[in-house]
């Protein structure tokens, strides 16, 4: 039986949770609401009074009328041309025509927003970024993963930076996010290990701007040498002792870390801050540290995320550690749960994709860093096709280098056509739509509270400009949202019922400000740190252009299905799915 996290049902008028949120065993069933349609909806009587004052901590949230927008409830679902959404205590409480002046609804202390102009839809749900890497946008190119991460994260010259820093960079990433219609972001924060700063940091961009988090507390407890393939063949042996000098920490280490960030700010601001698991690759992590994860996550009802086949080399790894496909070596030691997520999965091999809808797990699509690194193609019309959760992700701001989900959107929709002569396999702008917001949701464990416009979801509503070029003239919202519209057609934006953006001016934070200071810092981190890191990666640039040619020479149990070349096939990776012969 599959362990999933049921929210107990809210009273949309009084907003007080009937029980407390609680871990069920289920059969794989879970509650499949019905979409508001364009008939008057309210919530049934509640036995509860009415608050009337905010428990300690929570902001005061006015009631708001979204009024005669073009509503898309959500992904795949009807339409309602003319509707107005009432919002109270941060939540939805209704969904109707003409509900003003409506029993209960009206007088002193509703806001009105006029949305005759605009697209009224569920805000995006960035699936998987790093706010991390802001200070670098399009600083590198041409760069495949691993050599990357070498100069990204170079262990002799990883910069430590003051709280402040770190807040000023995530704040980059959360402006962005906000700008093009993002209200939650799961944030797979890379951290130092043991040092909290990077994490207080983060935390506090997000409280301060407004949007929802889901962040991860980064964890790896094996030393850099132990999965890396053919180093000691490989590696001048000066370069080999370094970098044996390079120690994790223990993983009691890890979960501490954890728990302290956990106690300090899971649940704060309003509940939109919440603190996650992020084992940062299973080849980085112990099976103990993966299987501690597990347990957590299942009796907190929290998400584990981590990166998983995104390149081939991570397959080369997994089948030198293990011995067989990650996946399934993940599955026998017990980590494959609902609650589990992979990050990228793009060398999935057949028996793996089936093995995830199985067990209920999740991953997330993140197409524009996967073709800037050529990492491949993941698998999206057989894992759609197997029924595993995808959400879209962005990934970090040096690898897509923008934290723009519109032109995740797009690439999510049309990628997977190259190469795939089948077109009714085709991923379609609903099913991208559908990753950006249910499932990216799903992948956030909090279906139950966001990713489509319902009675007692919460208030995380985007507006888009009816007037867009792109939507000129409306036929098909959602395909022209995906293919025609950028994120300057995000007009207005609420969280948690509370507009954090007001037609594209920022509600929370002086913007002209914060961008002064966040120039100031990232223009020292240029001048400061970038020359250091640049210098201490040159060392082993060759080792590691040499290590990539030989991972392509090695067969690894997934065919080259995933780079979808034009043939089907090369030399060094022979082609194992196609039907079509190659000449």
């Amino acid at each position: 039986m599959s362990i999933c996290m049921a929210l107990s049902p809210v009273c949309a008028d009084c907003m007080h949770a009937r029980s407390s949120p609680t871990a069920i065993r289920c059969a794989g069933s879970h509650r499949k609401a019905s979409v508001a349609c364009n008939l008057l909806i309210f919530p049934s009587p509640c036995r509860f009074p009415r608050r009337r004052t905010n428990p300690p901590g929570r902001a005061q949230k006015m009631s708001i009328l979204i009024q005669n927008g073009y509503v898309i409830p959500a992904a795949k679902a009807a339409h309602l041309p003319r509707a107005d959404i009432l919002v109270r205590e941060g939540r939805i409480a209704a969904i109707g025509v003409d509900l003003l002046g409506s029993p209960g609804i009206g007088g002193e202390g509703l806001e009105i927003v006029d949305a005759s102009d605009r697209l009224v839809l569920p805000g995006f749900v960035n699936a998987h970024t790093h706010s991390n890497e802001s200070f670098e946008q399009g600083f590198y190119d041409a760069l495949p993963l691993e050599i990357w991460l070498m100069h990204k994260y170079p262990p002799f010259a990883l910069p430590q930076l003051e709280e402040r820093a770190h807040y000023l960079r995530t704040m980059i990433l959360a402006i962005e996010s906000l700008r093009s219609g993002v209200t939650t972001v799961q944030d797979d924060l890379i951290n130092q290990p043991g040092d909290p700063a990077a994490f207080d940091g983060a935390a506090a961009a997000y409280r301060d701007l407004g949007l929802r988090a889901s962040i991860t507390t980064s964890m790896g407890d094996r030393d850099m040498l132990e999965p890396l393939p053919w180093a000691k063949d490989m590696l001048d042996p000066e370069l080999h002792a370094r970098l044996a000098t390079v120690r994790a920490r223990p993983t009691a280490d890890h979960l501490a870390l954890f728990e302290r960030n956990f106690d300090k700010w899971s649940g704060t601001a309003n509940d939109r801050l919440r603190v996650i698991l992020g084992p940062v690759g299973p080849q980085w992590c112990s099976d103990a540290l993966m299987q501690a994860a597990t347990e957590i996550s299942l009796a907190r009802g929290i998400s584990v995320h981590t990166h998983t086949l995104e390149s081939k080399t991570h397959a080369v790894q997994a089948d030198q550690i293990y011995g067989k496909p990650l996946v399934e070596h993940l599955d026998d030691i017990g980590v494959l749960t609902p609650n589990f997520t992979l990050n990228h999965a793009v060398w999935l091999t057949d028996p793996e994709i089936a093995l995830l809808g199985e067990r209920g797990s999740c991953m997330t699509h993140n197409p524009l860093s996967n073709l800037k690194l050529g990492a491949g193609i993941a698998r999206i019309p057989d894992l759609l096709a197997a029924g595993v959760p995808i959400g879209l992700g962005t990934d970090g701001t040096s690898t897509s280098d923008r934290a723009d989900m519109f032109r995740s959107l797009a690439l999510a929709a049309v990628t997977h056509r190259a190469g795939e002569m089948d077109h009714t396999r085709w991923p379609t702008a609903e099913d991208a739509f559908a990753m950006a917001t249910t499932g990216a949701a799903r992948t956030a464990m909090l279906g139950d509270d966001i990713g489509t416009l319902e009675v007692g979801k919460k208030a995380d509503i985007i507006l888009i400009d009816r007037s867009d070029y792109g939507l000129i003239p409306l036929h098909k919202p959602v395909q022209q949202l995906t293919y025609a519209v950028n994120s300057e057609a995000v007009r207005t934006v609420l969280v948690d019922g509370v507009v954090v953006m007001r037609e594209r001016e920022l509600t929370m934070i002086d913007e002209r400000a914060m961008k002064n200071e966040i120039r100031e810092a990232a223009e020292d981190y240029l001048k400061v740190h970038v020359p250091r890191m640049e210098e201490a990666a040159k060392p082993w640039d060759p080792y590691w252009k040499a290590f990539q040619l030989r991972v392509a020479h090695t067969a690894v149990p997934a065919s080259s299905a995933p780079v979808r070349l034009p043939c089907g096939c090369t030399v060094a990776m022979p082609h194992t799915k196609t039907p079509f012969a190659c000449g």
